[in-house]
């Protein structure tokens, strides 16, 4: 849908001519203000990858018509409508280009699929009150992808200088289904426990799959408080390897391993998808790639073969088999402290 538009808008594709109409197909609240031109490239496709970065810094990628279906993370589109697609050397920047201007290297993180440490770093020339200033308008001006990158940033680039901000996002967070997101910045911008409290108590209104959906938030905190939440909060039934996996993100012991095997079902299911998390593997949850989990306190990994093997003798369903025979199997490999 499109609808013609007065001339008082530069287009937020190209930037160089006035915007003369409307594109409101992804969201009619926050529609593409383009010109003629940009205006038919996006319906087809087909924006050149400057004019797909300059869209994309505005609106996030995650809109249907700049999503990664479309466009690859540099804006060169991989379904064109056209024929003769060609970019003119219309590239969008590199991080190095955006590197000298803050407003240009957050740009630059909106529209990336991941933010790692190079990102990061980047914005250390930069003074970090002016770089929270920056984010909080970038958040408050942008939608539900602006917000979260911006989380992001407060999380791994401000600190705690961002703690009063992050905090008053919590209920943001809730509303919008970004506990998540949220959750990493109160790990690392607030002053413990504040960050984990508030995400527990957030996670109070959910239950059932919606629990396990949002409890890895949790993750960040690397607490053992968590593993105390968990033996509350874990179903009798239907105990999903979601458990054992936030289990191996705060400070799992071979204590409460051990304890958590002798008690049985449900928190021994949690013990071994917990063990099994520490053994790093292809197709492992991010999260896990990115902390790491560790098994503390246990020297001696034949020791946690034979409980194992105690407990398989007790309970031989095909899952306890499986996973028993997995972590028995790469014992060597389980990451320990």
């Amino acid at each position: 849908m499109t609808k013609e538009m007065p001339i008082h808008w530069l287009c937020q594709a190209c930037r160089r001519v006035p915007a003369a109409e409307e594109v409101c197909d992804d969201d009619p609240l926050e529609p593409y203000r383009l010109c003629h031109e940009c205006a038919n490239r996006l319906r087809c496709r087909a924006l050149r990858p400057i004019e797909w970065f300059n869209l994309a810094a505005l609106h996030g990628w995650t809109k249907f018509l700049l999503h990664d279906d479309f466009y690859d993370q540099d804006g060169q589109a991989c379904q064109p409508d056209v024929d003769n697609y060609v970019t003119e050397e219309n590239h969008a920047p590199t991080l190095e280009m955006c590197a000298g201007s803050l407003e240009r290297l957050i740009d630059y993180c909106i529209t990336r699929w991941h933010l790692g440490k190079e990102e990061f770093e980047a914005f250390k020339p930069f003074v970090a009150s002016k770089v929270l200033a920056a984010i909080v308008d970038r958040a408050n001006a942008g939608n539900r992808h602006i917000w979260e990158t911006m989380v992001r940033l407060c999380a791994n680039v401000v600190g705690d200088l961002a703690a009063p901000w992050v905090s008053a996002q919590s209920d943001r967070a809730c509303r919008d289904g970004s506990l998540f997101i949220w959750a990493e910045a109160a790990a690392k911008c607030l002053a413990a426990p504040e960050g984990l409290h508030k995400t527990i108590d957030a996670l109070r209104i959910f239950h059932g799959r919606d629990l396990q959906k949002q409890m890895s938030a949790l993750s960040w905190f690397r607490a053992p408080a968590v593993l105390d939440w968990i033996e509350i909060n874990v179903p009798r039934e239907d105990v999903t390897a979601a458990w054992g996996q936030l289990a191996s993100l705060s400070d799992l012991d071979w204590g409460r391993v051990q304890s958590w095997l002798a008690s049985g079902r449900p928190l021994s299911l949690v013990a071994l998808d917990a063990l099994a998390s520490c053994i790093p593997r292809q197709g492992q949850a991010r999260i896990l790639t990115i902390l790491n989990p560790k098994l503390k306190g246990c020297g001696d990994r034949s020791t946690i073969g034979h409980a194992l093997r105690t407990y398989e003798a007790e309970d031989s369903a095909p899952r306890v088999a499986t996973k028993c025979t997995f972590i028995i199997q790469h014992l060597d490999e389980l990451r320990t402290e």
